[in-house]
């Protein structure tokens, strides 16, 4: 079953599918280099050639790039998938460029994201961060977000283990902390 990537709106951001273009300049930098796992932290250009084909979308997922508003600039991106039927949830994934980090753009994409996810009758939403990666750990835990699932040495980097954690915000929770959002 393919998932329909519905554009959203807010205030300031555009959500919608992307090009390939777009992806290469909301991933102008390595991602996994700006983490801050195991001690790595480095300004590394992407090879675009690592992002070829993400412009396609994956079967059972969204997948949507974060646009501002009045220039239509990429400056980041939103995925969904991962689903857990279980406990009727979907897993958010999300990057944002570097210059645009701090101004509230990705809690205000990951909030209309997450209205529109409660609004396909998810009772659950996930969203993981691994050892080290404070600025994710960070912002789950502004939106309210709770620890869920700890996974001791999930997997090694530079010969280090990481931890993977993975947190969870109910309908519920979100209904009531964003209740002055849902009108």
């Amino acid at each position: 079953m393919m998932y329909e990537t519905p554009q959203l709106e807010t205030e300031r951001l555009i959500l919608k599918r992307g090009t390939l273009e777009d992806l290469q300049k909301v991933y102008e930098y390595d991602f996994r280099k700006l983490r801050d796992i195991a001690g790595e932290f480095k300004f590394v250009k992407q090879d675009p050639k690592n992002i070829e084909g993400w412009e396609i979308p994956e079967p059972e997922s969204y997948d949507w790039v974060i646009y501002l508003k009045d220039t239509m600039e990429p400056i980041g991106n939103v995925t969904a998938d991962r689903e857990q039927k279980d406990i009727n949830a979907i897993e958010l994934a999300f990057n944002t460029h570097p210059n645009y980090w701090r101004k509230g753009y990705t809690s205000e994409a990951l909030i209309e994201i997450m209205k529109f996810l409660f609004n396909q009758n998810y009772e659950n939403i996930l969203c993981g961060y691994d050892e080290g990666n404070i600025k994710s750990k960070s912002l789950g835990e502004k939106l309210g977000f709770l620890p869920y699932k700890k996974l001791e040495n999930a997997w090694i980097k530079n010969g280090i283990p990481i931890t993977s954690y993975t947190s969870i915000i109910s309908k519920e929770r979100f209904n009531e902390l964003y209740r002055s959002k849902l009108k």
